[in-house]
């Protein structure tokens, strides 16, 4: 044993040992990560007006809007699949009221297509109407409904708001200045200012950056694979399939009774008009959602006098 702890130590002593591991191989280079640049394009209209891009001023603050919506890829992926269900009904309006296709953009800059929106000056809805303006334009809010998120008829009151405010201003861009800080605003900026250029024109910060990001939804929406947004057609979302029915009630009557009337459930008909606030619709005329091929049977409850 002596013998054998010697000449242990004598190898030890030499350097003797076991062999140290292989070196691990070089790593390979770690290539640089490379982002596209996108350009604001030189040639830009909104409502067929131009967009002056050859003012530096006025490309800047595009520019800034059209990159934080062009790297916003969630919120644009976003926009691009919720369009494929709402864009159809509001072209069809916009066309019927002989306005500016481009005038769709106002309601994903307002809202992002979220039905249930709402602002911290207690705007609601896809088109954002605070409340007394949804008053000048019929639209009901009270503690059971609120139209104002009624896609539908907001819809046709937002149009008819951005109409009038096109024939107070004579101008698209300054329309829908008028349409986020309120027509008086503008007016008394125009005045105070001796500006009639909504480009030139100082307002309030919110809204000097409103008109830019339509229009920079607008460029991205119309092109969105030429900014790296190629999204299967099958992951867009499809346009509500729903039957709509009128009706009127004497009593107040439970949403759950409308549910049952249709043979779904209750979050189904909540979910296709967001505008019925509580559990209870009380006495009055409804035009109301149901799911697809239940128009018939939700009629025939109706003149049993199931529902009220």
């Amino acid at each position: 044993m002596v013998v054998i702890v010697a000449l242990l130590l004598a190898f030890l002593a030499l350097g003797v040992g076991p062999a140290p591991p292989p070196a691990p191989p070089p790593a390979e280079p770690v290539q640089a990560l490379a982002f596209p640049y996108f350009r604001v394009p030189e040639k830009v209209t909104l409502c067929g007006e131009p967009v002056p891009v050859n003012d530096p001023d006025v490309r800047e603050d595009l520019d800034r809007e059209f990159t934080i919506i062009v790297w916003s890829r969630a919120q644009s992926t976003m926009w691009l699949k919720r369009a494929q269900r709402y864009f159809p009904v509001i072209e069809r309006k916009i066309m019927m009221q002989h306005l500016p296709p481009d005038l769709k953009y106002v309601a994903v800059a307002e809202s992002d297509f979220r039905p249930k929106a709402r602002s911290s000056a207690g705007a609601q809805g896809i088109w954002q109407f605070i409340p007394p303006t949804a008053q000048r334009f019929q639209l009901k809010a009270n503690s059971a409904v609120d139209e104002r998120l009624d896609f539908f008829a907001a819809t046709d009151a937002a149009l008819r708001y951005l109409k009038q405010l096109h024939q107070m201003f004579n101008n698209w861009t300054l329309a829908l200045a008028a349409y986020n800080c309120g027509e008086a605003r503008v007016r008394r900026e125009m005045a105070a200012q001796g500006v009639s250029d909504y480009y030139h024109l100082s307002l309030p910060e919110e809204t000097e950056r409103y008109v830019h990001r339509i229009i920079a939804a607008k460029l991205i929406m119309e092109d969105p694979a030429r900014y790296g947004f190629d999204i299967p057609p099958d992951q867009l979302y499809p346009p509500v399939a729903a039957d709509d029915v009128d009706f009127a009630i004497t009593k107040e009557v439970p949403v759950k009774t409308l549910a049952d009337a249709c043979g779904t459930y209750y979050k189904t008909i909540k979910r296709l008009n967001p505008w019925i606030k509580g559990t209870t619709l009380p006495p009055g005329a409804y035009h109301l959602l149901v799911p697809k091929g239940t128009r018939a049977r939700f009629k025939d409850a109706y003149t049993k006098g199931q529902i009220g």
